[in-house]
């Protein structure tokens, strides 16, 4: 039910967008993140993909909330943004210094999360370009997790 209703979203998004196909892929385990319904810009995407606890220590503990994007084809001259969210009582927040703003083709974005709680987490995208403009905006699926 939950994955139907993930594709329906991603339909919806796509019809929005102009756009006639979207993407999604199904939830992957755990350890390893999931790709999310892409943003598209005539020719450009952005791939947003499930938030993930990661230790960066090789020794100890050091727990960071992760997630990652990727851009698709030529976006070149593109203006794309990605972050991280968790949740709060009062809805969506984002954690400042998780934002990147370019067009790199892909890399990670990363929040020490020790000891702040347990919240849940996504990774937010956009792309905006191209002539005439336009706009798309991917959200990752959300995974909730304590650090």
């Amino acid at each position: 039910m939950k994955k139907a209703l993930a594709i329906a979203g991603v339909t919806c998004a796509a019809l929005l967008m102009g756009t006639t196909t979207a993407t999604a892929q199904a939830e992957s385990p755990a350890d390893a993140p999931a790709a999310a319904p892409q943003a598209a810009a005539a020719g450009c995407y952005l791939a947003v993909y499930t938030p993930w606890k990661q230790n960066m220590s090789s020794s100890g503990r050091n727990d960071h909330a992760r997630g990652k994007y990727a851009t698709v084809n030529n976006c070149s001259g593109w203006y794309n943004t990605a972050l991280l969210q968790y949740h709060r009582w009062h809805g969506w927040t984002r954690i400042a210094g998780t934002e990147w703003v370019g067009n790199r083709s892909m890399s990670y974005l990363q929040w020490k999360c020790q000891g702040k709680g347990t919240f849940t987490y996504r990774t937010k995208g956009s792309v905006r370009g191209g002539s005439p403009a336009r706009v798309g905006w991917a959200t990752s699926a959300e995974r909730r997790f304590s650090c």
